[in-house]
């Protein structure tokens, strides 16, 4: 198929229409029965894979010049709706292996968002708006203030005296960030490659949680610390799989 990009796009491409199209003999396109298509995309659960067939579909028609009426159109772009997004399923996660993961990380950036997530217990949501005036020094404290869920105003804390290599890093990261900037990197960038490491951000935030009870044993100590309102939630925190050991 051309106009298809890449070659593995291509082979992608290709394979999406053999599947769409290996219940119909196809002597000539005009034989292309479109109801029979609609049928095989109808049974395809994830909006990815939904998305990935559509297109290839769609290249397809294009390419032999094969005319979808409206209704079909609008009926492809609806079913989508119905689709759900796949979730890619993660290992239990273990501490030592994220850490070891995030201390081999080239971009400082990088791991430097991911070293204050543990540090913090913010979400990753909150840590990728943080912007270089949201951040404040104070008798060698580092405090950050942020908007919390709900929209609420919030301020966290990183001490040198806990973690001065931390500190100093930070220090050296949000200086070098120009005015009015984000200092960390976004949310979905963040996601996307603790996915390909093999953990999740929020895996960070259950770590930090766990390693604060070990320390002191004190479940308000760690609801204060994660901004909870409730202790049942501090408490499913304490009793995820993220293994601290």
């Amino acid at each position: 198929m051309r106009g298809t990009g890449s070659l593995d796009t291509a082979t992608t491409y290709r394979k999406a229409v053999d599947y769409l199209l290996q219940d119909q003999i196809l002597i000539d396109c005009r034989d292309l029965d479109v109801q029979k298509v609609l049928e095989k995309l109808r049974k395809i659960k994830y909006k990815n894979q939904y998305s990935k067939h559509k297109n290839a579909f769609l290249k397809f028609c294009d390419f032999q010049d094969i005319k979808l009426s409206n209704d079909i159109l609008l009926e492809m772009q609806f079913m989508n709706l119905d689709k759900v997004k796949k979730r890619r399923k993660l290992k239990q996660g273990n501490l030592k292996d994220i850490t070891n993961k995030i201390k081999v990380t080239r971009d400082k950036k990088l791991k430097l968002s991911y070293e204050a997530l543990l540090q913090t217990g913010l979400r990753v949501s909150e840590l990728s708006q943080i912007t270089k005036e949201d951040c404040k020094i104070i008798n060698e404290n580092l405090f950050i203030s942020i908007v919390g869920k709900g929209q609420q105003k919030q301020t966290v804390s990183i001490s040198k005296k806990d973690n001065p290599r931390l500190f100093d890093n930070l220090l050296k990261l949000i200086d070098e960030t120009k005015e009015s900037k984000k200092v960390f990197y976004s949310r979905n960038y963040l996601q996307k490659k603790a996915i390909e490491k093999g953990f999740a951000c929020h895996d960070l935030r259950r770590a930090h949680a766990k390693v604060l009870f070990e320390e002191t044993q004190d479940i308000n100590q760690v609801l204060k610390s994660l901004r909870h309102k409730n202790e049942k939630t501090t408490k499913i925190y304490l009793n995820s799989k993220i293994d601290i050991n």
